[in-house]
């Protein structure tokens, strides 16, 4: 599966575009015993959890380069959440899920309130295409001009 991502106003939304789920379970990171990353490694999206740090690439992922969040990224995943077992939606309403399931989610997962002035929120959700194996959110905050950045959001 692979997800890909359009801005919208200051909260960006992704969408995903289809293809098999099993690249994207791939984990090529090395984890300590509490699923931190510690050794950076391509990771597939599926494999992503929330405090999981990345590098972004293009705007269609089905892999990223996941790095600890101590070392400098772009992205943080802060939440992830399902969507209903249903018939497809259509685009328009998963976007609207996603962007409002993200920002629901971002006040409890890193205690602080969304400033759309410093950092934006990428909510990469399912495509009609990847909807019959996939109904995965992926929440994920960046600076908002995509700087790099250390440490951790999430709690």
């Amino acid at each position: 599966m692979r997800f890909f991502s359009f801005l919208s106003i200051a909260l960006l939304l992704g969408t995903g575009c289809g293809g098999s789920s099993e690249p994207s379970l791939a984990d090529g990171s090395i984890r300590n015993e509490f699923g931190d990353i510690e050794t950076a490694g391509q990771v597939g999206v599926l494999r992503l959890v929330p405090g999981d740090c990345f590098q972004l690439g293009d705007d269609e992922i089905e892999f990223v380069d996941a790095v600890p969040c101590e070392d400098e990224h772009i992205a943080e995943v802060f939440a992830v959440f399902d969507l209903a077992d249903s018939d497809w939606p259509g685009a328009l309403a998963v976007s609207q899920i996603a962007k409002s399931g993200c920002l629901d989610r971002f006040r409890t997962a890193t205690g602080h309130n969304f400033d759309p002035v410093h950092m934006a929120i990428t909510g990469y959700a399912p495509s009609e295409r990847s909807w019959g194996d996939d109904k995965r959110v992926l929440c994920v905050v960046t600076a908002h001009d995509l700087s790099l950045v250390r440490g951790r959001v999430t709690r």
